[in-house]
């Protein structure tokens, strides 16, 4: 997939003052973001995914409509599988992505799969990130996908911003659930689940509200 992702850029005094976009690097974002892109397709061809409840949002799919997608940080491996699905069915997922350098080589993967990148900080400038998504949402008919817990925590703690903004935009908020048959759980603090190959993963599709 080579289509490249629409970019909601917040403003010009967004991107972090510290790190600098250099040629250098961004001759390696160019390089690597398709190489992790592929390994990405591998991991997730490992995984037997078993979608549960699809039926209750299809509605929305078929009608064009936004909505926000809302899911803990420990899931963003198994439940971005399902966003690129939906991509393929012509719902226009976005991600909130930091404004900083590094950000910059996550707009690149996913530009691969022609998603929208709304670039903002949730944690530094959360007022200009709710614009953002808002402009996404209400002009561009985004889909957002948005962790409950944030980039950073704590772990399962709930933070306004999904309801925030599914609020201010009026589209219902519709929470994924995954989880696998064999896993691993690194040490980092959102305990990240990694299905093991050939594990079964479930993506249960709540109720929109």
């Amino acid at each position: 997939m080579t289509d490249q992702s629409k970019s909601t850029r917040p403003g010009p005094k967004t991107r972090s003052p510290g790190r600098k976009m250099t040629l250098t690097r961004r001759f390696l974002f160019t390089v690597f973001a398709p190489v992790a892109v592929f390994f990405l397709h591998v991991t997730w061809m490992s995984f037997r995914y078993r979608v549960h409840s699809q039926e209750r949002i299809n509605d929305l799919i078929e009608r064009r409509e936004s909505m926000v997608f809302a899911f803990w940080h420990e899931s963003l491996l198994t439940v971005c599988w399902y966003m690129a699905q939906l991509l393929k069915r012509g719902v226009n997922i976005g991600f909130l992505i930091s404004p900083s350098v590094d950000g910059e080589f996550t707009v690149k993967m996913l530009a691969y799969f022609g998603g929208t990148a709304i670039r903002g900080s949730a944690t530094r400038s959360g007022a200009t990130a709710l614009r953002g998504l808002y402009r996404a949402i209400r002009r561009d008919k985004v889909a957002p996908g948005i962790t409950l817990d944030g980039p950073k925590g704590p772990r399962r703690h709930c933070k306004p911003g999904a309801v925030m903004i599914a609020r201010m935009t009026g589209v219902p908020i519709v929470p994924i659930a995954t989880a696998a048959s064999s896993f691993s759980r690194p040490r980092t603090w959102d305990r990240h689940l990694i299905p093991y190959p050939l594990a079964e993963v479930p993506v249960v599709i709540g109720e929109p509200y």
